[in-house]
């Protein structure tokens, strides 16, 4: 019995509302494999338990009294970091879904709304999923994108991207992407096409607020010309076509290997060797076929070293297929994707 229970992932849960403390409770008890072992009223009280409790992933609200979800974040990632998960109904607010995700929450859930009883049943099997996933990544590699004070200017050219940087920043890795977009000099003459596993209304959100402060021009879940200095973002179900300087989004019908494979095979014969995909972690390789196809059309492909990432099995397992180089850090892959994107090698 204690060795069942200590396969189980544990939780702590906490939010201000005592109805929405038992509602999660009760939505994280109906998974068979995940255990909440205690709640907290607010960012104080989840600190002080958090030493005592020791929960592999802790679901936090953003508005409580006394120590608020942001600045919770901000205490655990110093003191003691681990997957945090943000539940709370201000998944449409670009700011705090942008300083959530920047200061090292590794995801961000819908509150349940209306009647919660009605949407306990797919809030069980998603939030489930989410901790699971939450649960597999590597807290040591959990840190805040420290960003410098007011915003940058945009250094978009508008002219032709010559080459494309194709990303996959999948489960755990938006942190390692806001940093990356930070690292990359948006006058180089280079677009970007990224995938990440954030719901619509996260993305939209975050997206909308870092582009007020990228240097990018950002777009999220929105068809866009490949031009010099724009980062497109697909999120969760989504991929992109490419048709000649253009992408649009493409729905996720067929599952998600297919779709991206059949996104790097559109990168593979449109950039050929001016296209290079980067892999900044995930739970699998996110196109086994689409990598080797690139490959074989010239096209490079790199890999965040699987200890730097928040969760390394992709990039472990696209470096053990022989597809990727690995990069050691953000700053080194920064430095290569230059190199690449001025044609030439990093120094």
């Amino acid at each position: 019995m204690d060795a069942e229970k200590s396969q189980k992932i544990t939780v702590m849960v906490v939010d201000d509302a005592a109805f929405m403390r038992r509602a999660i409770v009760e939505i994280l008890s109906n998974n068979d494999d995940i255990e909440v072992v205690g709640v907290a009223r607010h960012g104080k009280e989840a600190l002080e338990a958090v030493e005592e409790l020791d929960p592999d992933v802790i679901t936090l609200d953003v508005d409580m009294p006394i120590m608020d979800g942001l600045t919770t974040i901000k205490h655990l990632m110093v003191r003691k970091p681990r997957p945090v998960i943000m539940v709370s109904g201000m998944a449409d607010q670009g700011r705090v879904t942008f300083e959530a995700l920047r200061l090292g929450a590794v995801d961000f859930f819908q509150k349940p709304s209306g009647t919660i009883s009605l949407d306990m049943k797919d809030a069980a099997q998603e939030l489930g999923q989410v901790v699971r996933v939450a649960a597999r990544l590597n807290p040591g590699a959990i840190r805040r994108v420290r960003l410098l004070q007011g915003r940058s200017s945009k250094r978009n050219a508008g002219g032709r991207a010559k080459r494309l940087l194709a990303v996959f920043a999948m489960d755990g890795a938006c942190g390692s992407f806001i940093r990356l977009m930070t690292l990359v000099d948006s006058g180089l003459p280079v677009a970007v096409a990224a995938l990440q596993t954030v719901s619509d209304s996260v993305l939209k959100s975050y997206a909308a607020e870092f582009n007020q402060i990228a240097s990018w021009d950002i777009y999220a879940n929105k068809s866009g010309v490949l031009s010099q200095g724009n980062c497109l973002i697909a999120g969760f179900g989504h991929s992109w076509s490419l048709s000649g300087d253009n992408a649009q989004p493409e729905l996720d019908l067929d599952g998600p290997a297919e779709t991206y494979d059949r996104f790097l095979e559109d990168c593979a014969s449109k950039y050929g060797p001016e296209c290079m995909a980067v892999v900044l972690g995930g739970v699998r390789n996110p196109a086994p076929e689409g990598l080797a196809l690139l490959k074989q059309a010239g096209g490079r492909v790199a890999a965040l070293a699987p200890q730097a990432c928040v969760c390394g099995d992709a990039s472990r397992e696209v470096v053990e297929a022989g597809y990727a180089e690995t990069i050691a850090n953000e700053n080194e892959l920064a430095r290569l994707i230059t190199a690449f994107a001025k044609g030439g090698e990093a120094e």
